[in-house]
């Protein structure tokens, strides 16, 4: 009676382990593609501002100034880049920004001003904005519908794998703090870009092409007229704020508010990368149903607002209780953006019309950009002034009134329709 059971067992291991990898062929060369390009992303978040502080020899208002002005300034560049994807392809695009980006960050390595230094940035962040956009896009003609959503969240998936490995392949070099090694690092960085872009060139061109006549009679400037998509992209902008809560508000806070352990910021990290890559692909079932991913997006509002809710408690807290709720708090914010990171794969891709992805995906990509630019400020005076308590529960409130939006933005705005697209070659 058991040994039928023991002879399933690899079946159902492999079944498992398939389960977890995108399909075979295209999507799964883009999160090849994917990988190593997040894992230069993890290489460059842990060490660029070391870089920049002890090799270049910038002050640090410098270098956060000079950061926040070309995160600003490069928003602009996103829907007309992404347009350029709709117009001549996503694959050539996304692969021109991967040069870009190789070229900049080899650059960097050899900057020692604060001008070059600025000029470099803008222009390397202004690809990464065009980057994003053309990805997105990507992905629309990689798959359609459900299999997008699936893809998207296997790619979310892939960022926390990429970005865990490139985190921890830093960890020697800061360790050692030595010139040659920040610079080893950036150019490995830099590499990383031309890395990802290898995987491309196996994508069939029909997947690829850029959009017809017809697919691109109503483009332009129409996202800029979507009323629904705009609504969407600033609702899952605000929900977004989610993401400075875990890297800029968690720090802070355990370290100067709470009695609890310091080395539990790195637990709260480690509890959200752990349920990110379990639990992401569950969450995105069925979010290519625009009402079902708008009710996602209101899951995600109450949860924070809970995950909020718990950190407003933990203020001058004795250690043990103090770690406890913490712990709560990284899983209810983790719940928040699983449902968040669902509903936007799921709305940003069912409300753009066909052969427009492109500046679409450009123009949902600016929600969260201008949420990251304004949320250390807009974070700092609510949650680490005078009334850190009061300011949690009213960043809650934001989170569960954007929330609660998105099912009327989905269900009583109305967009523009697209013109049908004729069939693949």
């Amino acid at each position: 009676m058991t040994a039928p059971a023991r002879t399933d067992r690899p079946s159902r291991a492999r079944a498992l382990v398939g389960a977890s990898l995108p399909a075979p062929g295209e999507p799964r060369l883009l999160a090849v593609s994917w990988l190593v390009k997040t894992v230069g992303s993890g290489l460059y978040l842990t060490t660029s501002t070391l870089f920049f502080t002890r090799v270049v020899g910038l002050p640090v208002h410098q270098v956060a100034s000079g950061l926040t002005a070309a995160g600003i300034v490069a928003l602009a560049g996103a829907v007309p880049l992404g347009g350029l994807a709709d117009r001549f392809g996503p694959r050539r695009i996304y692969t021109v920004l991967l040069g870009v980006q190789f070229a900049t960050m080899a650059a960097l390595a050899l900057a020692r001003s604060f001008p070059a230094f600025l000029a470099l940035i803008l222009v390397f962040l202004l690809a990464e904005q065009g980057s994003t956009a053309a990805r997105g896009a990507l992905v629309a003609t990689v798959g359609e519908g459900a299999e997008r959503v699936r893809l998207r969240a296997h790619l979310r998936v892939v960022t926390n794998v990429g970005i865990t490995i490139g985190a921890a392949a830093s960890a020697l070099v800061i360790q050692a703090d030595t010139e040659a090694g920040y610079m080893a690092l950036l150019w490995c960085t830099a590499l990383t870009y031309p890395g990802a872009a290898v995987p491309l060139w196996w994508l069939r061109t029909a997947g690829t092409r850029p959009a017809g006549k017809a697919e691109r009679a109503g483009s332009g400037r129409q996202v800029l007229r979507d009323r629904r998509y705009t609504a969407v992209t600033f609702i899952c902008g605000v929900l977004s704020l989610q993401a400075q809560v875990l890297s800029f508000a968690v720090p802070l806070w355990v370290l100067r508010h709470t009695e609890a352990p310091p080395v539990l910021v790195s637990g709260i990290v480690a509890v959200n990368t752990v349920m990110v890559i379990c639990l992401q692909i569950r969450f995105s079932r069925g979010a290519e149903d625009d009402g079902r991913a708008a009710r996602m997006c209101r899951n995600a509002g109450l949860a924070l607002f809970a995950a909020c809710a718990l950190m407003a408690f933990t203020g001058g807290m004795p250690g043990p209780p103090a770690t406890v709720l913490l712990l709560l708090f990284a899983v209810a914010l983790t719940f928040g953006e699983l449902w968040l990171s669902a509903g936007t794969f799921g709305l940003s891709f069912s409300l753009a019309p066909e052969g427009m992805h492109g500046q679409y995906q450009g123009f949902f990509s600016l929600g969260r950009g201008a949420a990251n630019a304004v949320a250390p400020s807009l974070i700092a005076l609510l949650c680490l002034g005078s009334h850190p308590a009061e300011g949690w529960l009213v960043l809650g409130a934001v989170f569960a009134a954007a929330g609660a939006t998105a099912p009327l933005a989905v269900r009583y705005l109305g967009g523009p329709r697209a013109v049908s697209p004729g069939p693949r070659p």
